[in-house]
């Protein structure tokens, strides 16, 4: 999915140990950001290096955007209520700006 949007806020760098598949420890970098394309305001997140390039260079609120993303359904069970839990993840795939 791609949108025009405008940066509400911007997260700081978020740093998290993860195991893959293969057994093999690995650090991911997250930056979360909150955006709106002036109807909609959504929450997404960049990781990996393009987290880490706009944590040391971060978005402007003035300017607009082009973002690519991916939208996800994700569900789990709650631990404190036991029941079914979904929601809707945006990972931002790409962020340029206009």
């Amino acid at each position: 999915m791609e949108k025009l949007v405008r940066v509400i806020s911007q997260g700081a760098l978020q740093q998290r140990n993860w195991t893959n598949p293969k057994g093999e420890n690995v650090v991911i970098s997250s930056v979360e950001l909150v955006l709106t394309d002036g109807n909609d305001t959504f929450v997404g997140e960049v990781t990996d290096q393009k987290a880490i390039a706009i944590n040391n260079e971060p978005l402007s609120k003035e300017h607009l955007y082009g973002v690519q993303m991916k939208l996800a359904a994700r569900e789990w069970k709650s631990e404190q209520t036991q029941q079914l839990v979904r929601a809707t993840s945006v990972k931002i795939l790409n962020i340029t700006a206009l």
